[in-house]
């Protein structure tokens, strides 16, 4: 078999891999960028899709709230698109004091007053921090949630108080491409819930099914957000206005959309996908580097270094990337270790998985998880991640570790940590491919993803 030499991410450096001349090497490159993102900026909020123009919805006296992505998202868009929605509202009459920033982290962890700063900007932060006007949401704090109630589909809607008791709600958010047909945007739905809320869309049973989504039943199936969007705005009566940016490497604009939530989302996920999508045969090997940190955190950790792992086979809108008994490697070297301190829960949920026989078993053990006094303390009066964090992050890894014939961390100085994850490990690439030839045998289909965690994640769409 002859080879060509591929650098691929491998921790804090490059890694050169051999792999076969045949081999299909897929990154993210770059579309064109706007030349004036303030520019576009303003004029998305002066001319939105589906809502008057910010500045017709502001008025004095009103309360506003305006909520942004955390810091799993780009830091470039908030830095960029918060100062000039802040000056809008002043122009309408709408000053300082009546406007909120809540930091929607979701089911994530809270952010640090550095993290914050780094993340809005000197011109946003240093105005809006010391007054007590930049919050983070908090999926557990009862009193700072309203319940609206459960939709059609079974899912429970309850969101942050202090957003859905204002008069404006804005929300700056960042589309970026999601497992199977998905894309991030509407981060209201996700961003600023309740853990029962995330639980109605995260746990095991609402992870989406490919093969189901595939079969033609006649109807177009409502989503998930479409849903939840539609609820709320009934039960409000308002809508909120979105900000949201499509963007490249670095957070940088490829454009932006603004107004309601069901206007900005088409055009939005039809360019993101333009810009992320490419072609790849189906694999019999997929190999997929790893950087220092991506996410959720470092690469160091297990669980992080799993879904590094395990989740690329899941940007396949399509066809599956990885063929049924096919071979994933994944290039790291990470140390396979927990901080109890930033991510409570997991080595605990990891020993969990150990007792079961299926990921899905631990649906189970959810209820009990997020009562735990020892998980609940780090979340809500420090930095660290929910209790059932932890569990999401399974449920994503049940696909791949079900598909897939072999799962390699190549590279790993900690083998134990992986082996009981389900997940092989290796001293290095080499070992890696023996293990792939043994599955899939001497020259099979392989497909090289060296920074797919590194730059905007790429979906997978297998050509025939």
């Amino acid at each position: 078999m002859t080879t060509k030499r591929i650098a691929v991410d491998y921790g804090d450096r490059k890694i050169d891999i051999d792999v076969p001349n045949e081999a299909v090497v897929v990154e993210y490159e770059d579309p064109p960028l706007l030349e004036n993102p303030e520019e576009a900026i303003l004029a998305a909020l002066r001319n939105p899709l589906d809502s008057p123009p910010l500045a017709d919805l502001a008025r004095p006296g009103m309360k506003v709230a305006i909520g942004f992505d955390d810091i799993t998202r780009p830091n470039l868009p908030p830095r960029t698109i918060l100062p000039i929605i802040v000056d809008e509202l002043n122009r309408a009459g709408v000053p300082d004091r009546d406007i909120l920033l809540i930091n929607a982290c979701s089911n994530h962890r809270k952010n640090t007053r550095s993290e914050l700063a780094n993340h809005l900007g000197p011109a946003i932060f240093n105005r809006f921090w010391r007054s007590g006007q930049i919050r983070n949401h908090d999926c557990a704090d009862q009193e700072g949630l309203i319940y609206f109630g459960v939709t059609e589909s079974g899912r429970h809607v309850e969101h942050n108080r202090d957003f859905m008791e204002a008069d404006l709600q804005i929300y700056q958010g960042n589309v970026s491409a999601q497992p199977w047909r998905g894309f991030t945007g509407t981060g209201v739905i996700v961003g600023l819930a309740s853990t029962r809320s995330i639980a109605s869309h995260h746990s095991f049973n609402t992870i989406p099914d490919p093969m189901r989504k595939s079969r033609k039943t006649g109807a177009k199936k409502v989503g998930m957000k479409e849903e939840m969007t539609a609820f709320l705005e009934e039960a409000t009566g308002k809508k909120t206005f979105y900000v949201n940016a499509v963007t490249a490497t670095g957070g940088r604009f490829i454009n932006v959309f603004a107004g309601s939530a069901g206007a900005v989302s088409a055009p939005a996920w039809e360019l993101a996908t333009k810009s992320v999508s490419r072609k790849v045969p189906q694999a019999d090997v997929l190999i997929v580097g790893l950087p220092p940190a991506y996410s959720y955190g470092s690469s160091d950790n297990t669980l992080i270094a799993a879904v590094g792992a395990l989740v690329p086979p899941r940007y396949s809108p399509a066809g599956p990337v990885l063929r049924e008994g096919g071979v994933v490697i994944a290039m790291s070297p990470s140390r396979g270790q927990i901080d109890l301190a930033r991510y409570p829960s997991y080595q605990d949920a990891a020993d969990l998985y150990a007792r079961c026989h299926r990921v899905r078993e631990m649906v189970d053990h959810e209820a009990e998880f997020d009562a735990r006094p020892q998980y609940r303390h780090p979340y809500h009066d420090g930095f660290g991640y929910p209790p059932l964090h932890a569990f999401w992050l399974f449920y994503e890894l049940e696909y791949t570790l079900d598909r897939a014939g072999a799962v390699v961390m190549a590279g790993t100085t900690n083998p134990g940590a992986f082996r009981s994850l389900g997940i092989t490990p290796t001293t290095d690439f080499e070992s890696a491919w023996k293990i792939a030839e043994r599955h899939c045998g001497k020259n099979p289909v392989t497909v090289v993803a060296p920074t797919f965690w590194s730059r905007p994640r790429i979906k997978f769409i297998v050509e025939e």
